[in-house]
């Protein structure tokens, strides 16, 4: 607090001057004060906001859902019998074994005793012995919602786990395996009733099954493989004395492993041309041809990718390039572009070289 002597200039000044009278805001500075703090989408998003509420209140009057601060769900959506039965008592799987009829049923105007038996569902006091794994036989009664009609000797039943009276009938057990391996929908039309095709039949059975079922009849009559035919009539042609004149005999092949010696003799198919994989230079005019005939940009750089690509064929590059056109028609673009082209290779080269065990990919891995 400041001392005594200082009270003076703390003290507010008396003048004889009118005090200036307060103004009322008009509607524009109250406008221009509302600006004051707001972002330029301000508006849109509280528009929105007041649009998502009501289509969400009128999505809620149509459903017949309301919120409640309680968490009880709606009472469309309540479930009495099944909160009953799940709250009760849990029922024992049984079988029924044998059913002992009532010698002397009882009449109509008696009273139903239950000790016997007897119930609403089981007027006549008929017995169950029903037998419960593991654990013993007993001779039993029904409840009150069985009825006679329901039980029947060798099915499975649920008992109560105190009194062991029968009180809901189960359907029979299945092995869930076996339910998977069953045909839901069974054909009406067997093989017998496909007609047509009588020759060709006949003709797939003697190529086909004969040889399989009967080679002695071949080896008896000195037949030869077809193959061995073929290569034997291959190699009368190139070692044939009739000169061939100016045709050149050229064959290819990606299992040079399993060819026939004698094919590789001199003098016959002598001369081997290797093609092994593209280089870099190669898969990038491979990518270019491919290219050509899609909807590209202009400023692709094919040796990009094509360095992203090693050690692949020109049929991984030709699906490098059909999968980058897939992702352009995914998001609805009418050109690829070069992010296509890059997402491809990550999908076609990487990931397949990803889960690949062999050597030629073991240093991606």
């Amino acid at each position: 607090m400041p001392p005594k002597s200082d009270w003076e200039k703390y003290e507010k000044k008396v003048t004889d001057e009118k005090e200036e009278k307060i103004v009322a805001l008009d509607e524009s500075d109250i406008q221009i004060l509302k600006t004051y703090g707001q972002g330029p989408y301000s508006l849109k998003l509280k528009k929105m906001e007041n649009d998502i509420k009501d289509i969400q209140k009128r999505v809620n009057q149509k459903m017949g859902v309301r919120e409640s601060d309680t968490g009880l769900a709606p009472a469309n959506l309540w479930d009495i019998p099944a909160d009953k039965q799940r709250s009760g008592r849990p029922y024992q799987v049984a079988r029924c074994q044998t059913i002992i009829k009532a010698s002397n049923p009882l009449p109509a105007d008696q009273p139903l005793n239950p000790q016997d038996g007897a119930g609403a569902g089981n007027p006549d006091g008929d017995r169950y012995v029903i037998s419960i794994k593991q654990v013993a036989k007993f001779v039993v009664g029904l409840g009150d919602q069985v009825s006679p009609t329901d039980v029947e000797e060798g099915m499975r039943v649920g008992v109560d786990q105190v009194t062991y009276k029968i009180m809901i009938p189960l359907p029979p057990k299945i092995d869930p395996s076996v339910t998977m391996m069953q045909v839901e929908e069974r054909p009406s039309i067997t093989y017998a009733d496909v007609g047509g095709c009588k020759e060709q039949i006949e003709k797939l059975r003697e190529v086909v099954e004969l040889p399989l079922l009967e080679p002695e009849r071949f080896v008896n009559l000195g037949g030869d493989n077809e193959v061995q035919r073929t290569m034997l009539e291959l190699i009368n042609q190139l070692d044939g004395f009739d000169p061939r004149g100016n045709i050149k005999v050229i064959m290819a092949t990606n299992r040079p492993d399993t060819l026939d010696p004698a094919l590789l003799r001199p003098g016959r198919l002598d001369r081997k041309v290797e093609f092994s994989l593209p280089d870099n230079e190669g898969r990038t005019h491979i990518l270019k041809i491919h290219g050509k005939s899609m909807s590209v940009e202009r400023d692709i750089r094919y040796d990009l990718i094509a360095r992203l690509c090693p050690n692949s064929t020109g049929a991984e590059l030709k699906a490098v390039a059909t999968e980058a056109g897939m992702f352009a028609i995914r998001a609805r673009r009418k050109v690829a572009t070069e992010r296509d082209f890059l997402d491809a290779v990550e999908k076609v080269i990487r990931q397949g070289t990803k889960f690949s065990s062999t050597a030629l990919y073991a240093q991606y891995n």
